[in-house]
């Protein structure tokens, strides 16, 4: 009875300490999700090199220290920032190529995919592109290095031209080569719309690369 009763002891000493260790891990998540959004911007505005933890303290509304409570610097705040994207690219990948759809359909949903992401993410799209480098070198130079969202991503482009050139419905060429240029043309697509402004609406914006995308992959229909 002593044993039980210590235990039940133990255990309402314990349970205030749940509910107050849920509200601050609450409140981090949400902080460091303020702090992740002000960086994007920041880093969009000014890029990488020329950024500060300063900067990043300002436009945020807070302190130095609270940042530095979070990340240990600038280059962990971009990197969190990048990995989060990742993951969420990844998950709409996956989305676009699980429908059942023939390879051109889901050809089609994916171009659709990455477009509304970008569109939707526009900081994020500048930071990215003020790094200057070509996405399908930088996605095959991480991929090399082992990064599993990379290389699960560039494995589902693979695979999904892989399966279109077997169909017939693909010009004959290296499903690899292939999907890297299909992330060539992206970034060119959407690195246009950036240095015009981002007037163009998403249906608009879309429809144009599903077009090109078309024009480019789709082998030729006999005449």
């Amino acid at each position: 009875m002593a044993i039980s009763s210590d235990r039940d002891e133990s255990q309402d000493e314990e349970k205030p300490s749940g509910p107050r260790e849920a509200a601050r891990e609450a409140r981090e998540t949400l902080y460091r999700e303020h702090v992740l959004g002000a960086a994007e911007q920041v880093f969009a505005e000014q890029g990488f090199e020329a950024a500060r933890v300063q900067d990043i303290s300002r436009q945020a509304s807070l302190s130095m220290g609270s940042i530095y409570g979070l990340f240990a610097g600038k280059e962990q705040i971009f990197a969190a920032i990048v990995e989060r994207r990742r993951e969420e690219i990844l998950a709409l990948a996956r989305h676009a190529l699980a429908q059942g759809a023939a390879p051109a359909a889901q050809l089609d949903a994916l171009a659709r995919a990455y477009i509304a992401f970008f569109h939707a993410h526009p900081n994020f799209l500048r930071m990215h592109l003020r790094l200057g480098a070509a996405w399908a070198t930088t996605a095959r130079m991480v991929a090399s290095e082992s990064h599993p969202v990379i290389v699960e991503i560039l494995s589902l482009q693979t695979d999904l031209f892989r399966r279109g050139v077997e169909a017939g419905l693909f010009v004959e060429e290296d499903p690899a080569y292939l999907g890297a240029l299909f992330s060539g043309i992206d970034q060119i697509h959407l690195a246009n719309w950036v240095s015009s402004g981002m007037q163009e609406d998403l249906p608009s914006l879309q429809k144009r690369f599903v077009r090109l995308v078309r024009r480019v992959f789709h082998k030729p229909r006999p005449a």
